[in-house]
């Protein structure tokens, strides 16, 4: 072999591993390069979504916020349809999603974004409930016998059984069609007892009155005690409405 012949066997191998580095290389640069700005529009996917999230939640609290506090079904239909068309999270190629940090939190927030109001949804049912109940009570005991029946001695019990107590029937068995809210039976009973408290008495007074016997009574205890329970359920729920409502304000 010449001299010409071993220095090309000794270069050659060298030659090629240089060529073959140079060209793994390109391809490293090539794939890092692809993979950058698959990362990149991953980012700028997730940065318009979370702007745009941003701007809905924005819209939503002002939209039911210009509803009245205490209408539940108002501010339910009001909630609806300012939620009808979120935005939605594009997705880009799998290699940018699996990078990007920021594609991850979009993402998280994408799958829990109507959460908070699909809750507020549900309490504002619990509301309409509960307020439905609370006027239903309300009326009910705003009933007098002395509106029924005048005031002073009675004595013809005619009035008594013909609108006194018919009055109360009603009120008590209008009362029963009623929806109850969840966890307020006893306050349902406490309304509902007053109003058989009258029922009950008026016909001992119906019944002295045509024996030719003194009968006299008074509900005011009942109804007093039945009115401020209400009361107190109906200034509790219209305060966690109001709260719940408030809370559409933190756009975070």
């Amino acid at each position: 072999m010449t001299s010409v012949g071993r220095r090309l066997v000794t270069v050659l191998p060298i030659v090629v591993t240089l060529l073959i580095a140079a060209v793994v290389g390109a391809l490293v640069v090539v794939q890092d390069h692809r993979e950058s700005q698959q990362v990149a529009r991953a980012d700028e996917a997730a940065e318009d979504y979370l702007s745009d999230v941003g701007m809905f939640r924005g819209d939503v609290a002002r939209e039911v916020g210009a509803v009245a506090a205490d209408d539940p079904a108002a501010l339910r239909r009001a909630l609806r349809t300012a939620i009808a068309d979120p935005p939605t999270l594009p997705a880009p190629p799998p290699e940018g999603v699996e990078r990007s940090e920021t594609y991850a939190t979009a993402l998280e927030t994408a799958e829990t974004l109507l959460d908070r109001y699909e809750r507020l949804d549900r309490e504002l049912r619990r509301a309409q409930v509960a307020l439905d109940f609370v006027g239903a009570a309300r009326d009910a005991l705003a009933l007098r016998a002395t509106d029924l029946v005048g005031f002073g001695p009675i004595g013809d019990s005619a009035a008594v059984r013909s609108r006194l107590i018919p009055a109360f029937v009603a009120a008590r068995d209008e009362l029963a069609r009623v929806r109850v809210p969840r966890g307020q039976e006893a306050l349902a009973s406490t309304v509902r007892d007053a109003l058989q408290v009258v029922i009950d008495r008026a016909t001992v007074l119906a019944d002295s009155i045509d024996a030719n016997r003194s009968f006299s009574f008074s509900y005011a205890e009942e109804f007093t005690a039945a009115i401020a329970a209400v009361d107190d359920y109906a200034t509790t729920v219209e305060g966690d409405l109001a709260e719940a409502v408030a809370a559409l304000g933190d756009v975070r």
